[in-house]
């Protein structure tokens, strides 16, 4: 991890990322049952779930202090992809954004059916 991304105050996941945590999560579920899932991560997080734009495939949810956009990729009619874009309303992160998205992972992970990291590259 490098020191400026300790210290950024956002996060974004994506297929190849660098940091081998923070890569595309797949699902085997199609786009409504990603979309229920990420409202009960939402609900569980105490965050409110602001729009979903089903043309693009995303979801903008806020939290306490950060919000986050997430975009869901349907690969197949039961495969997903979810990654995250956090971004915290301060200045300095201190590693918070990446902690929340892979918080977030670990939640959606007990919620829908886990298929794999980075399987489309």
């Amino acid at each position: 991890m490098s020191i400026k991304s300790y210290f950024s105050p956002s996060c974004e996941t994506r297929e190849l990322h660098v940091d081998p945590e923070l890569r595309t999560r797949y699902y085997r579920n199609n786009f409504q049952q990603v979309i229920a899932g990420l409202k009960q991560l939402a609900n569980k997080q105490g965050m409110d779930v602001r729009d979903i734009n089903n043309e693009h495939k995303e979801i903008y949810m806020i939290g306490n202090g950060f919000d986050c956009i997430v975009t869901v990729s349907q690969i197949t009619p039961i495969e997903a992809g979810v990654d995250f874009k956090i971004n915290l309303f301060t200045g300095l992160g201190f590693n918070r954004p990446k902690k929340k998205a892979l918080l977030f992972y670990q939640e959606l992970k007990n919620i829908l059916n886990f298929k794999g990291i980075s399987l489309h590259p």
